[in-house]
């Protein structure tokens, strides 16, 4: 039994909490300055961008205003639900407890940091403030000599203690109290290493700073891909008839309940909509030549769960039974026969339901929910716990423990996004809607691919559904490779080899010959295993178009200052182009994994935010050779224009032009259609046309000729077509 001694009335809290909220009311910039809690953090270094809500509750952070031209899937946590990717969402549960808010001990108490039973204390009280701390900031950035303006999503110093020693690249920490007198340290930690950038790892610390022992503590996490935002599929949009919701339909499955599992790993990916026809596993955008909108899992892998509580660090050991508790679904039973506790949250929490419909062969004495994709259903609306038309969340349960006052129990778990990729799931997509889609190689089974054995198909899923679904299936190998590499990096002390840093200034302009690249690195220069630069290039900034390079060096490129120019340009397109130094990890390195050792390692791509294109060319020519018109034939219903950027779509250029010259457009047969005056001598070399006639009328298809003249008499034809 619990100490119950030296209680303070729970009318006198209640009293106390009610004069603060009335004295904020009153004086709400004091509010602003004496509440940590609503203090915030983003980590936004990798695949998986997380928003931090320094008291754990549940907080609304909105992501899409922050993507850019992307060749690098991204899932953002908006954290409405409050989900436990940064440790928020946490329930912590005690038997036997004095509760001060009733005065009385309750049979069953339960504390959760978006609690509604105890608005005092909704969420848990910061004891130390949030901070956010990074090892390399932005770019200064230059675009056609306008300056980028970019605010870093942290506090920018390498210098910073807990960087020593570490190779993570970010690092959020805060601590927060609770109701039952435990306190919650919060240590989340990011890389920009893109062998380990698909994962953010969250170390969480509970210690009883209570002077009461507390009897069978359970600490219970949720996770679940619904209400999440993503970087891609935004531009463009898919279709209406489309119409799907990542997220809502997905498939849960936990590998680590079983004898010869070698990780613990829960993870979720997408699954057949019930609610229409055909197989839309992936949400395969059928408007969009088929590309898949959701090819990726998204999952978390326990690296560290103490056994038993402990007052020294020496003490503490893991246990891979823990979880003892994995569940899913959101609908569950709100009345439960015969439980001792008379508690369905606490029955759930301690693994009641998971027994109700357990896993095969899982270890004694653990409560593993058998897996949603190998019940037999072709959908996971059938699931026992499902919510029609809604998301099922994935819930772990640490415990039971027994905590006496000061000890600790220590749970590290690491939350990831990683599969085939969005490209990949673009042509797969295609191929599938093309119907010349084959099985993916080496499978470990060759009618359900990586999917569980007894997987049920959808009923009707030809045999280009079952291909498709089986590619996406091939995601779960990065899954496992994922979670290998993040319980490797906590297993060496998160020691693994550092990524290179990015750019420190970049400039980036369009010239009538091309576009120039400039930048310094001195910081990547010094390190021992530099090995030279890469320029990544695209046109446009739909993400249905991927990045490739365009420069490559190797570990000689140093200098002061460094300046590379693509002259092979398609003059008018919007150009988008980031700079990555590069690093060796040595063959030998002891602090890399098998999977690393001897490969190449890039500066961050999301720490060079390229948010502003660059039409070359900039500056005008005297050259009439080199005049261009763009684009040449026209088509007003070809898709590239889009592509490429020419958002206008009545539209021809001129590129090239000297600072001065009049410009007459004829048709085939010799009459004058308009005249152009091009009069610019400190701007830009170029003019546009919006296709209409000197009396306002839009021309025809067929062939025209433009006659350039410049002041001197100098004259040049060029013929270009125009088909409506």
């Amino acid at each position: 039994m619990n100490n119950v001694k030296n209680k303070l009335p729970g009318a006198a809290i209640f009293k106390a909490g009610i004069f603060l909220m009335l004295f904020l009311l009153i004086n709400p910039e004091l509010k602003a300055q004496t509440q940590p809690e609503l203090q915030t953090a983003v980590m936004k270094l990798g695949h998986l961008w997380l928003g931090v809500a320094a008291n754990g509750y549940r907080s609304s952070f909105e992501y899409l205003s922050g993507y850019f031209p992307n060749d690098f899937d991204i899932m953002a946590n908006r954290g409405q639900y409050a989900e436990s990717y940064t440790g928020a969402g946490i329930v912590l549960t005690a038997l036997h407890w004095f509760n001060p808010l009733v005065d009385s001990v309750q049979t069953v108490s339960q504390y959760s940091f978006t609690s509604s039973l105890y608005p005092a204390w909704q969420a848990g009280k910061v004891l130390v403030p949030i901070t956010n701390y990074l090892r390399y900031g932005y770019p200064d950035q230059v675009v056609n000599f306008t300056t980028v303006p970019l605010d870093n999503f942290g506090t920018v110093n390498p210098a910073y203690g807990a960087f020593q020693n570490h190779t993570y690249d970010e690092i959020v920490q805060v601590t927060d109290s609770t109701i039952l007198g435990i306190n919650v340290s919060r240590t989340l930690l990011g890389w920009s290493q893109n062998y380990n950038d698909d994962y953010v790892i969250a170390d969480l610390m509970f210690t009883n700073a209570s002077a009461d022992t507390l009897d069978s503590v359970y600490i219970n996490l949720n996770f679940s891909k619904d209400n999440l935002e993503y970087s891609n599929g935004h531009n463009p949009a898919p279709g209406t008839s489309d119409n799907f919701k990542l997220g809502s339909n997905d498939w849960h499955h936990y590998y680590g309940g079983k004898p010869g599992d070698s990780l613990r790993v829960f993870y979720e990916y997408s699954a057949d909509d019930p609610q229409k026809p055909g197989d839309n596993m992936g949400s395969p955008a059928v408007t969009q030549n088929g590309r898949l909108l959701d090819p990726d899992f998204t999952y978390m892998t326990v690296l560290h769960a103490s056994k038993q509580p402990f007052t020294d660090a020496s003490q503490d050991v893991d246990d891979f039974m823990q979880p003892k508790v994995t569940y899913f679904g959101r609908n569950f039973p709100k009345t439960v026969q015969n439980d001792v506790y008379n508690s369905s949250n606490f029955y759930v929490i301690r693994g009641g339901f998971s027994d109700d419909y357990p896993m095969p062969g899982a270890f004694p004495d653990t409560h593993h929910e058998a897996n949603g994709d190998e019940m037999g259903f072709a959908d996971n609306s059938q699931t026992p716990a499902a919510y029609p038309e809604n998301a099922s969340y994935r819930y772990v349960s640490f415990g039971p423990y027994t905590m006496l006052p000061g000890q600790k129990v220590h749970i590290v778990y690491a939350n990831g996004y990683t599969g085939i990729g969005f490209k990949k799931g673009q042509e797969v997509g295609q191929e599938w809607l093309d119907g010349t889609l084959q099985d993916p190689p080496n499978m470990p089974n060759p009618n359900t691919g990586w999917l569980p054995a007894n997987f049920q198909f959808p009923s009707g899923a030809t045999e280009m559904d079952k291909r498709k679904d089986k590619w996406i299936s091939m995601g779960l190998d990065s899954v496992m490779l994922s979670a290998y590499r993040a319980k490797w990096n906590y297993d060496h002390n998160y020691n693994i080899p550092q990524a290179p840093p990015p750019p420190e200034t970049v400039s980036v302009t369009g010239y009538g010959d091309g576009v120039e690249i400039d930048w310094t690195d001195p910081q990547a220069e010094t390190m021992p295993d530099f090995a030279g630069y890469r320029i990544m290039a695209r046109i446009s900034n739909a993400d249905t178009i991927f990045y490739s390079p365009v420069y490559n060096s190797d570990a000689s490129d140093k200098s002061a200052k460094h300046s590379f120019k693509l002259k092979d340009v398609l003059f008018g397109a919007q150009y988008y182009f980031y700079v990555q130094s590069k690093a060796l990890i040595a063959s030998d390195d002891p602090n890399a994994d098998s999977t690393t050792r001897g490969k190449m390692m890039y500066s961050s791509r999301l720490l060079f935010p390229d948010i502003n294109s660059v039409q070359p060319p900039h500056f005008p020519q005297g050259d009439l050779s080199k005049i261009r018109i763009v684009p040449n034939p026209y088509n007003i219903k070809d898709p590239l224009l889009i592509t490429y950027g020419f958002t206008n779509q009545r539209n021809i250029a001129f590129y090239n032009l000297p600072s001065q010259c009049t410009i007459k457009i004829f048709t085939e047969n010799g009459d004058l259609v308009q005249t152009i005056q091009h009069n610019n001598p400190l701007g830009t070399g170029s003019e546009n046309w919006n296709m209409l006639t000197s009396s306002q009328q839009v021309i025809n298809s067929g062939v025209y000729i433009a006659v350039f003249q410049k002041p001197s008499g100098e004259i040049s034809y060029q013929k270009f077509i125009v088909v409506r």
